[in-house]
């Protein structure tokens, strides 16, 4: 049977959920659980442990699954429901009837997408062929309908009423985290670059994996934020245009992040050409580029200090103005340095250099873009 094209979605959604999947989401699901068997024994619904399974199954880590989720069910049960009945009535209770019914309803399931809850539908449509009293079939049907229904309305109710998960406030945060590790990630890249003279270079892999991790993270709860959205409907035009720049900003981090990896890239093949030419000293023309490259990377931190005020904290800043000066200087650092290229060595060195800078010269611009449009934009 096919997987769900949101199950890789709703992996990253217990990854980036996990403060609720362990405290409230927990409590939550014993409270909806309790009262769906209260519920199921006052009215004596039967078997009750269905309703419980019903509140467990669509006991999601946001409000728009959770009324997602009960529509599938809701489907998924009439759709058994139906078919237990016509089974039931033309056929009987068979085993053949059953299995026959099994085939039918997985192929309409996949049929209509309707991936929630197959297991819960096939189940409730063996339990009405199996009753074996035709007089009681609809009886059945109809209580089991009232049963699972008794569920879905609690896990519902008390998903909505208690604790609604408050996806802004982490959405935000780790919004801050991804840009401070994403702009810390591609500095320690042109560090490396501008430092490396006598030692391998340091790859930082923990912090790449980390950096990765929060794209990713943000990524999943951006969308838990926007779906969320779909059903409180209560974002004022003001929220929407911050959406909009704080999605701007993810693509800006994932931006960093490539860029980071691609500098990084460079840095082991650049020291391997050092050793073998015997780790000749570097000439004064050519620590005028580092350091320019340097003070570009400083900028860039700046930069991206006034992005997170702006955004992430709704403080009114200064934009950065998009000028020519720092790269003539850098073009002309080159051009001194050019002067003194012979052979392979130098043209390799010119082309990681050339990488580097454009890297850098690339984000700072995209930045002090982002910070001039987002400037009007506040929480």
């Amino acid at each position: 049977m096919p997987e769900p094209a949101s199950s890789g979605l709703r992996i990253h959604e217990r990854q980036v959920t996990g403060k609720m999947k362990i405290g409230a989401r927990i409590i939550k699901t014993g409270i909806a659980v309790t009262i769906t068997m209260y519920i199921c024994k006052t009215f004596r619904l039967e078997p009750a442990f269905f309703g419980a399974v019903s509140a467990v199954v669509n006991m999601q880590p946001s409000i728009f699954l959770t009324f997602k989720t009960a529509w599938d069910q809701i489907l998924v049960h009439i759709l058994g429901v139906t078919a237990g009945i016509a089974c039931g009535y033309l056929i009987g209770g068979h085993p053949i009837a059953m299995g026959l019914i099994s085939i039918i309803l997985i192929l309409m399931y996949i049929k209509f997408n309707l991936h929630s809850g197959i297991s819960t539908g096939i189940v409730a449509a063996l339990f009405v062929v199996g009753s074996g009293q035709e007089a009681f079939l609809l009886e059945h049907a109809l209580n089991r309908t009232a049963v699972i229904f008794t569920g879905l309305v609690t896990a519902m109710l008390v998903n909505i009423l208690l604790w609604p998960p408050r996806y802004k406030k982490q959405f935000t945060a780790k919004l801050k985290e991804s840009n401070e590790t994403a702009v810390r990630y591609f500095c320690q890249a042109v560090a490396g670059y501008v430092q490396l003279e006598n030692e391998a270079p340091e790859v930082h892999q923990d912090q790449r994996e980390k950096v990765h991790q929060l794209n990713r993270e943000i990524r999943s709860l951006s969308k838990l934020l926007s779906r969320e959205g779909q059903v409180l409907a209560s974002g004022s035009v003001e929220e929407g245009e911050w959406f909009v720049k704080a999605r701007q900003l993810m693509d800006y981090n994932e931006s960093l992040t490539e860029k980071a990896d691609r500098i990084y890239s460079i840095l082991p093949d650049r020291f391997d050409r050092r050793v073998k030419a015997g780790l000749p000293p570097i000439s004064d023309e050519f620590k005028v580029i580092l350091g320019i490259l340097n003070s570009g990377a400083a900028s860039l931190d700046r930069v991206n200090a006034k992005i997170r005020k702006v955004i992430i904290e709704g403080q009114p800043v200064e934009p950065e103005e998009i000028n020519e000066d720092y790269w003539e200087r850098l073009s002309e650092a080159i051009e001194t340095w050019q002067q003194r290229l012979t052979g392979s060595y130098y043209v390799h060195a010119l082309t990681e250099a050339a990488v580097t800078a454009n890297e850098l010269k690339r984000v700072v611009r995209q930045g002090k873009k982002l910070l001039a449009d987002s400037t009007a934009v506040t929480i």
